[in-house]
């Protein structure tokens, strides 16, 4: 389970790096719409890289 949490935390996380955010208008507090896709983007590029590597580390020890 662990292993597809981290799939799927690199697959949102790349998504929201390379596409989330481009084409909107519109600022949310200090950031920018782009800034706040970007900063999501890393958090989960981040999650998804442990969560994968903890089930992988479960799986083969």
């Amino acid at each position: 389970m662990l292993v597809l949490a981290g799939i799927a935390g690199l697959s949102f996380g790349a998504y929201a790096l390379l596409r989330g955010g481009r084409g909107q208008e519109g600022d949310i507090g200090p950031l920018r719409e782009r800034g706040v896709h970007v900063i999501a983007g890393v958090r989960m590029l981040v999650a998804g890289a442990l969560s994968l590597a903890a089930g992988l580390y479960l799986l083969f020890s």
